[in-house]
């Protein structure tokens, strides 16, 4: 029997139709805050040629997502998609989600980030800002976004 869990997404997988065409059938997507974490572009992919999204713990740090409730077998194919376990691995992380609260769910984080800006392709990242776009998150989150991801926000220096 098949069960269900939150996925935590941010990056590409913000975009739903993305998602859906890997994965097959979603739930509609939730926004979804995780804190303690932040946004950094610091993980080369060759898929994509070019930097991707990664997530770093930073107390102060929080990142916009949304969440889905998939399937096992959906898991397995995201896994393959993202590189589990050579570039990214699975991680229980708790999110605040639109009318639900606390929700624990599981995300990807990198285990490869260098720890440095790596700039993303113009395809990767226009998937992430439809997602966002998508999720109606505000114009002042959009911009942020972009900024980390041209590499203008650099937080490391802290």
């Amino acid at each position: 029997m098949s069960t269900e869990a939150w996925f935590f997404a941010y990056g590409w997988a913000l975009d739903k139709n993305l998602l859906k065409k890997i994965i097959g059938d979603l739930s509609e997507p939730r926004k979804a805050l995780l804190r303690g974490y932040r946004l950094i572009f610091d993980v080369f992919s060759p898929s994509w040629r070019g930097g991707v999204a990664n997530i770093v713990e930073d107390e102060d740090g929080v990142v916009y997502g949304a969440v889905y409730k998939i399937k096992d077998e959906q898991f397995s194919k995201l896994d393959e998609v993202v590189g589990v376990p050579i570039l990214f691995s699975k991680r229980k992380v708790i999110v605040e989600v639109e009318e639900l609260g606390r929700v624990e769910s599981i995300t990807y984080v990198s285990t490869v980030g260098r720890g440095r800006w790596v700039k993303p392709s113009e395809h990767y990242l226009s998937a992430l800002l439809r997602g966002l776009k998508q999720l109606r998150y505000s114009e002042d989150i959009i911009e942020n976004v972009k900024k980390i991801a041209y590499g203008k926000l650099d937080r490391s220096r802290r």
